[in-house]
């Protein structure tokens, strides 16, 4: 079976590998995904991964998992990264505010980073979420409103009402995604709870609702 390594920006991201598409993919290839390792205490023994700052934090772990890859037959490299706050200084970051289309901006960015590392596109294909991870819970809020049932989530359903493709909820300081549910719901747990309401609402309907998700989705389809 062919695998698929994917640097993975934190452990939301990590968990939805584990919980929602390996088992998806699993009679099709191998999902390894790879949390962006950002600090590390030797004298401790300590590794800290998840709170991305810079580029450098992300390309350690991508050029070792990128090494790791190139070694095994059948083996590809991708991302799954938030646009949202993504880091100045990684490459197309800066230049992709010239361009207006939101898709247009991702879409720039990951050939940046794709042309930067110099690897055979087909091997390494770089995905960028448009705009931040928590979009995609807005492709079915009632299941959200299951897990927080106590919670009032009318905002979110007029949003999701409003903007029927998640991945073009304004991606404002104070109107991402992520923004629009802390507001509604203040102990929302991503990594955890909003892993495992993306996985009730699955991968297929999460596709529907998300362009670029999508398009990601086929890529991996297409390598195995």
């Amino acid at each position: 079976m062919n695998r698929i390594y994917v640097v993975t920006e934190g452990q939301s991201e990590t968990n939805f590998v584990n919980k929602v598409m390996v088992p998806y993919f699993a009679d099709r290839c191998i999902l390894i995904p790879n949390t962006v390792v950002t600090k590390t205490d030797s004298r401790r023994g300590k590794i800290y991964k998840g709170g991305v700052a810079n580029y450098a934090q992300i390309r350690n772990t991508l050029l070792r998992t990128l090494a790791d890859a190139s070694k095994r037959e059948g083996s590809y490299v991708t991302t799954m990264l938030d646009f949202f706050r993504l880091p100045a200084d990684v490459p197309g970051v800066l230049d992709a505010q010239k361009v207006q289309d939101p898709y247009g901006k991702v879409e720039f960015v990951e050939r940046e980073i794709q042309k930067a590392e110099k690897y055979n596109q087909r091997f390494f294909f770089p995905y960028i979420e448009l705009h931040e991870f928590e979009a995609m819970l807005f492709s079915d809020i009632t299941k959200l409103k299951e897990a927080y049932f106590e919670y009032d989530v009318t905002p979110l359903k007029e949003c999701a009402a409003i903007q029927n493709n998640p991945e073009l909820i304004n991606g404002g300081a104070e109107t991402a995604p992520s923004k629009r549910i802390m507001n509604c719901i203040d102990c929302f747990d991503k990594a955890n709870v909003g892993v495992d309401v993306l996985g009730r609402i699955g991968l297929e309907n999460i596709a529907g609702k998300c362009r670029h998700f999508a398009e990601w989705i086929e890529r991996i389809e297409e390598r195995i």
